[in-house]
C-alpha cells in the first residue's frame, strides 16, 4: 500500500514538470577488437591509442610472403590441371580415352580452382582494414611481433554513430515513446545536444524498477568521444 502511495505521489510530480532528468553515459554502436586470421609477422601497425583512421584504411599489414609463394605454386598447379582437362578432352573426341578419364581430369581441375581461391583469400587476410572511421582504443600487439590465428591485435572503436545509455524510473514507461527527441547536457563539453529515443529496455529491473533507454545523438557535434558523461533531459507529453 505504502508503495501504492509513493508512485502515485511520484507521477504526480512528474506529471508536474515540464522536463525531467536522468544521468547518462557516451557510448559508440561500432566496437571491436581486430584480430588476425593468419599466423605471421606483424610488418606495420602504425596506429597508437587515441588516433583516428577512416574506413577501408589498412590498419595493420602481416607479411605476407609464405601466402604469396603459395598462391603462386596453386596457380601453376591450377594451370596443369586445366592443360590436362583440356587434353583429355581432345582425346574424348578422338575415341582414344573413356568419359571417366575426362571427368577425373575436370574434377582435378576444379579441385585446383577452389585451391587457388583459397589461397588469394588467404593473400587478402594478410592486411586488415578499418570496417568503418574510428579511432585506436588500444594496441594489443606490437610491430614486428608475431602473432597466431585469432590473436587480438587492436581495440577499435566508431565515431560516426554515437549514442547514449541512460537508466530512468519504470513508472516513465507511461510517458516515454520511442522516437520523442530529447536534449543531452555532456558535461566534460559543457554543450547541449539533440537525441532521438532509439530503444526502451524490453525489461524492467525488478530491484531499482528502472529500464535502460538508448537515445542516438542528431548530428552535428564536435568533440563527443564515448565514455563522456551526460545530463538526459526528457520532455515530458502531457
Amino acid at each position: 500500500m505504502k508503495k501504492f502511495i509513493f508512485l502515485a505521489l511520484l507521477f504526480s510530480y512528474i506529471n508536474a514538470q515540464e522536463s525531467i532528468n536522468s544521468r547518462a553515459i557516451i557510448t559508440s554502436v561500432d566496437k571491436t577488437t581486430l584480430s588476425s586470421e593468419l599466423s605471421g609477422n606483424i610488418i606495420y601497425l602504425n596506429k597508437l591509442e587515441g588516433d583516428y583512421f577512416t574506413k577501408g584504411e589498412v590498419l595493420v599489414k602481416l607479411n605476407c610472403d609464405v601466402y604469396k609463394a603459395k598462391k603462386n605454386k596453386v596457380a601453376i598447379e591450377k594451370n596443369i590441371a586445366y592443360l590436362k582437362y583440356k587434353k583429355n578432352k581432345e582425346l574424348e573426341s578422338y575415341k582414344s580415352i573413356g568419359k571417366f578419364e575426362v571427368d577425373i581430369s575436370k574434377e582435378e581441375y576444379r579441385k585446383q580452382e577452389s585451391e587457388f581461391q583459397i589461397a588469394s583469400i588467404n593473400v587478402k587476410r594478410c592486411n586488415i582494414f578499418a570496417p568503418y572511421n574510428g579511432r585506436v582504443v588500444t594496441r594489443k600487439a606490437n610491430q614486428f611481433q608475431s602473432i597466431k590465428p585469432n590473436e587480438e591485435i587492436i581495440e577499435i572503436i566508431g565515431i560516426d554513430k554515437l549514442e547514449a545509455k541512460t537508466f530512468v524510473p519504470s513508472i516513465w514507461l507511461q510517458w516515454l515513446k520511442k522516437g520523442n527527441e530529447i536534449d543531452l547536457a555532456i558535461d566534460e563539453t559543457n554543450t547541449t545536444i539533440k537525441a532521438i529515443i532509439k530503444e526502451i529496455g524490453s525489461v524492467v529491473d525488478p530491484v531499482s524498477q528502472t529500464v535502460l533507454v538508448r537515445v542516438t545523438l542528431k548530428k552535428p557535434y564536435e568533440n563527443i568521444i564515448p565514455g563522456m558523461s551526460a545530463t538526459a533531459i526528457f520532455k515530458i507529453n502531457k
